[in-house]
């Protein structure tokens, strides 16, 4: 709950990156969320349900019938994973957390 608002930012990140980018560029995503993902693609699935935009072979457990509770550092591990995937150094992704006293 405490991490919704980062988790919808994630999910409007998603579709801005399949909105802007050429289906060549959206592969190429595909691909480096893979490599570093791999079987655990799942696991961002379930948490960023927007990247089933950018493939839809992305299918979280909860679709297939699975998956584990998750708890607080898994989330903010799995994200910043994510971050590391679509942000660079000549297309940075910054995200502004305003107002962090009222997070539970």
């Amino acid at each position: 709950r405490s991490l919704f608002g980062v988790i919808s930012a994630l999910n409007q990140l998603c579709l801005m990156l399949k909105g802007s980018n050429t289906p060549p560029k959206v592969a190429l995503l595909v691909k480096k969320l893979k490599d570093e993902f791999g079987a655990d693609i799942t696991l961002l699935a379930r948490i960023v349900k927007n990247v089933k935009v950018l493939s839809p072979e992305f299918v979280s457990p909860a679709e297939v019938g699975g998956g584990d509770t998750m708890n607080a550092r898994s989330v903010g591990f799995t994200l910043s994973r994510f971050m590391r995937v679509v942000s660079s150094p000549k297309h940075p992704v910054m995200l502004f957390l305003d107002d962090l006293q009222w997070a539970d």
